[in-house]
């Protein structure tokens, strides 16, 4: 869905609503962005929390994120990080506070449809499962490396 198209010197920049929501459908948002950038996760913490050996996740800025309806609850996964998920069925909607950058991480397994992500790079692959192997020549950090995707 466009939103708005905004003209600067550096040409138009349209804006695209992406929705997503939780498995039963209480918590719906919405991210308002260009383009969606994401990375993939390898930390403990995540792979606990999907049950999966890495989690992907767009990364956005507070003000790209709206929640629609629902409200979420919270839970402090570490000294750095808040996970919040739906009070219904316990999906993971996002994380806040774990780059010290003020950005949040959407798992991208939320979002509605099929949309292009553009994965930018392998976080915290220090903590990576043998049995999960990294052959795509992006790059990898041992854990979370700032800067990647909350700007579009």
């Amino acid at each position: 869905m466009v939103l708005e198209g905004t003209t600067s010197v550096l040409g138009p920049r349209t804006l695209m609503a992406f929705d997503g929501r939780c498995l039963v459908g209480q918590i719906h948002y919405r991210l308002t962005r260009r383009f969606l950038n994401a990375v993939h996760c390898y930390c403990s913490m995540c792979r606990r929390a999907h049950g999966t050996g890495f989690s992907t996740h767009v990364v956005c800025r507070p003000d790209q994120l709206k929640i629609v309806t629902g409200t979420l609850i919270d839970y402090e996964s570490s000294a750095s990080a808040f996970r919040s998920f739906c009070p219904c069925c316990g999906s993971h909607i996002l994380i806040q506070g774990q780059s010290g950058d003020g950005n949040l991480a959407i798992p991208a397994g939320t979002l509605d449809g099929l949309p292009d992500l553009t994965i930018l790079a392998h976080i915290f692959v220090a903590e990576k499962v043998d049995w999960c192997q990294i052959n795509d020549g992006l790059p990898q950090h041992q854990g979370w490396s700032p800067g990647y995707g909350a700007t579009a």
